[in-house]
């Protein structure tokens, strides 16, 4: 028979473990690995709307995502597909230069634990912003982030017509001036 000292002890150290595992800080949506993609996947645009793209490749130098290579990928690809075609270079199909690389580093800290202690953990980045760029044709379309000898980083984008945006019919508008009338 288990006694319930026994019990009571395990179920504080169970506690304490998953409060121990909730305590590292999560990645964002739009760098679900090492590579970053902006906008995220699963964004809408509608066709013709000017927006920039901005590719992130990190390498972190410590921590433990930290595989040994402190310099960031600087010959990273980026291609956008529409559903149905073939991809292409971001800069072809905007009919751009590739824009200039950039390079910066930044510190986080992973976790509660290394927060307490402050270790930061270190990251080198290496990244491109194509700036004012449009998708005219209304669709699905893929964009792929290619680094480090095959990792990639997708985002799904829709592109919306706008003959599907509907246009409004009627506009209440209510003008207060911060009296309650009953």
């Amino acid at each position: 028979m288990i006694s319930r000292t026994l019990l009571s002890w395990a179920a504080a150290a169970l506690s304490l473990a998953s409060i121990a595992e909730g305590q590292s800080f999560r990645r964002l949506g739009t760098c679900p690995t090492l590579g970053c993609v902006l906008p995220p996947d699963q964004t809408d645009f509608l066709a013709g709307q000017y927006f920039d793209i901005r590719l992130e490749v990190h390498a972190p130098v410590n921590g433990s995502e930290a595989r040994g290579r402190p310099t960031p990928d600087t010959a990273f690809t980026f291609t956008i597909a529409k559903k149905g075609r073939r991809p292409q270079s971001a800069a072809a199909l905007f009919k751009i230069a590739e824009p200039q690389l950039e390079r910066w580093n930044f510190t986080w800290y992973e976790d509660y634990f290394a927060l307490d202690a402050k270790t930061p953990s270190l990251v080198n980045v290496a990244s491109k912003i194509y700036r004012r760029v449009a998708l005219y044709e209304p669709g699905d379309y893929t964009a792929t982030l290619t680094y480090n000898n095959g990792s990639t980083t997708t985002a799904s984008w829709l592109v919306r017509d706008l003959v599907q945006v509907k246009k409004t019919k009627n506009i209440v508008l209510f003008i207060g001036d911060g009296y309650i009338c009953l």
